[in-house]
């Protein structure tokens, strides 16, 4: 191996380590701060040896646990939009796909419209909508508001994948005397499945993440938790550790599902890459 072969390596793993040093550290400084003692949070020079401990997580999960049942109502809400998202998603994108219609591009502009719209201007008209019919406080609102976002991230995201499906094949079944919708259930949806998968999972990172809509929606009792951490910044002082920690079992549920179904990423993220 040459000098410069090896010079070559030497500097990609070096830019690689840089990479992996500005996106991974910040996840493991907060995760240091969760675990470590709150006096040594913010000492100059920064302390990085200390003796840690779990009061933070033990505070906002068990004693007095105010978190715990957030954790629960995020999950409720989450699963929610993606389940509420899918049924309304999937038709919608196989149509803009296969049928012909008129101001297709302009359903598709309003759907990238609303993804580029802050959520805070939707706030006041939703409250008062969920207001007028009564749904103040409970899940179904947020899960309701959230197809805002979902729906059409959803629908740009799927229409990329059936645009990849061979048109052939649906133009057989419909030879032999298949319907569109059972052309859609029984052909179509099996091939682009990765891609539901992928879009499922990052509707529900939409959903999970999402503090605006369950700021103003929730009650105490079906509050999220990105709501319950903002109750650590106080009038009498931020308590960092409590934040950290709270911030720590909030990308948890995430990146378990992308670890389980990460085969299912890659081969959506690259479904229809290759053609042959």
């Amino acid at each position: 191996m040459s000098n410069r072969t090896t010079f070559s390596t030497a500097l990609t793993y070096a830019a690689g380590l840089l990479f992996l040093a500005i996106f991974i550290g910040p996840i493991l400084w907060f995760l240091a701060l969760a675990i470590r003692p709150a006096e040594t949070a913010f000492t100059m020079p920064p302390q990085f040896t200390f003796e840690p401990t779990f009061d933070a997580f033990r505070h906002i999960l068990v004693d007095p646990g105010t978190n715990a049942p957030q954790l629960v109502n995020s999950l409720i809400v989450a699963i929610g939009a993606v389940l509420l998202n899918l049924p309304f998603s999937v038709p919608a994108a196989y149509a803009l796909s296969r049928f012909k219609m008129r101001g297709k591009k302009n359903i598709m502009l309003w759907y990238l419209g609303l993804l580029m719209a802050p959520p805070i201007a939707f706030l006041i008209p939703y409250f008062v909508l969920i207001t007028r019919i009564g749904l103040q406080g409970s899940y179904f609102s947020m899960v309701l508001v959230l197809q805002t976002l979902t729906i059409p991230f959803s629908v740009w995201l799927m229409k990329s994948f059936i645009d990849e499906v061979p048109a052939e094949l649906e133009e057989a079944a419909r030879v032999d005397g298949a319907r569109w919708y059972m052309i859609m259930w029984r052909i179509t949806l099996p091939i682009v499945r990765p891609g539901i998968i992928v879009t499922s999972m990052f509707a529900f990172v939409f959903a999970w993440n999402n503090a605006a809509f369950p700021l103003v929606l929730s009650s105490r009792s079906t509050a999220t938790l990105p709501i319950g951490t903002l109750g650590y910044f106080a009038t009498s002082g931020v308590t960092w550790n409590y934040i950290a920690a709270a911030a720590v079992l909030a990308m948890i549920p995430p990146m378990i599902i992308f670890l389980v179904f990460d085969r299912y990423v890659v081969r959506g993220l690259t479904f229809g890459s290759v053609k042959g």
